[in-house]
């Protein structure tokens, strides 16, 4: 048995800050929907959003070839690893699906049971009046492509390392090159029915992950980066403002999204090397966000609802700066009612899940 690699710690920081960009996208929603900021900062919201999008899905390309790049050619293998996805996504994502679907009867919207199935089954589809493909749980949209990832990864296990892993690779780039024929990639539209969704170009960013990962399983220390987090900060930081300065607009035309598609991966790159320098205290706070990620990823609008309820009525509300405390305040809460999710719903389920299947421990999931 090859011998345990260390801990990737600043890429499970990464993972804290992917979701608080979502968290962030969502809770800007609120004070501009309210008026309390411009129309103009929506570019802002989904830029955050899609970028810690982009992060998680060049992670998960990264971490599944880390958990199997040694089990191609093997029907168990694929079997295992098909078993490991399901316990560690699935079953939370249900449980969240119930509390949305009461949220969405409450406010009156219609709640059909083709909308149920599909979105327990993972299966794309718009709503009436919906622009893009959206689940009943909103978010869970990237949850689809995840789903679509590991079919691919489990069928390409089936092979022999030599004819899998190619066909791996490239699998996405010859589907979105097919389908560019019959859809066109400019001007870019988001798609709401399966097979253009199935083949959006976000899928390259999976693609990104295993190189990285394939790469990085052969050189454990390959920059010299001494605060890797403090250096993707800079480089998310600065994807967002020449998007901001270049007038960069909605839905995102796809050299925008080559642009953060470079972020992304450039800050995974840079969190998978182990030279970088550990802070013991915030550290052990990034790498809990970190943990807790895909639960404060998937209940995080259920916790801004409750949270903004509350804060108008508050005298902060109706501060100049009321928008930006809100943001502030809803990453921490967001945050710790995610790690209280994690610690007392996600990660019991999933080893009381993982003991029933005949495995000893599933391995945390990566997922947007």
């Amino acid at each position: 048995m090859a011998p345990a690699r260390p801990k990737l710690v600043h890429l499970q920081t990464l993972r804290g800050v992917a979701a608080s960009a979502v968290v962030a996208t969502h809770a800007l929603e609120y004070p501009i929907r309210r008026g309390n900021l411009p129309d103009e900062t929506y570019r802002l919201a989904w830029a955050l959003g899609w970028l810690g999008v982009a992060v998680f899905f060049v992670i998960s390309g990264l971490i599944m070839i880390h958990s199997a790049h040694g089990e191609f050619g093997s029907a168990e293998a694929a079997r295992r690893f098909a078993l490991r996805r399901i316990v560690r996504v699935v079953p939370l994502y249900w449980l969240a699906t119930i509390p949305f679907a009461l949220a969405l009867v409450a406010r009156g919207e219609a709640l059909t049971a083709d909308m149920i199935v599909r979105s327990l089954l993972f299966i794309p589809y718009a709503g009436a009046g919906m622009e893009a493909a959206r689940p009943i749980v909103g978010q869970g949209w990237t949850l689809n492509y995840e789903m679509l990832f590991y079919a691919v990864f489990t069928a390409t296990l089936l092979l022999p390392r030599r004819v899998g892993l190619p066909v791996l690779i490239g699998f996405f780039p010859l589907v979105i090159a097919l389908r560019s024929l019959v859809w066109p990639l400019v001007p870019y539209r988001d798609p709401t029915s399966p097979l253009p969704f199935w083949s959006d170009p976000v899928t390259l960013l999976f693609v990104i992950g295993l190189l990285i990962g394939l790469v990085q399983l052969r050189r454990v220390r390959w920059h010299g980066v001494r605060h890797p987090i403090a250096a993707t900060m800079l480089v998310l930081g600065a994807a967002i403002a020449i998007f901001l300065a270049a007038g960069g607009g909605f839905p995102m035309p796809i050299w925008w999204q080559a642009l953060f598609a470079v972020a992304g991966g450039l800050s995974v790159w840079l969190c998978t090397s182990h030279a970088g320098h550990r802070f013991p205290r915030a550290g052990l706070l990034a790498e809990a966000a970190g943990d807790a990620s895909y639960s404060t990823y998937l209940f995080h609008p259920l916790m801004l609802m409750v949270l903004y309820a509350v804060w108008e009525r508050t005298p902060l509300a109706t501060m100049s700066a009321g928008p930006v405390l809100f943001v502030a305040l809803a990453l921490v809460a967001c945050n710790l009612a995610g790690w209280l999710i994690f610690r007392w719903l996600e990660r019991p389920l999933t080893r009381w899940l993982a003991a029933r299947t005949g495995r000893k421990r599933a391995p945390l999931p990566v997922v947007a």
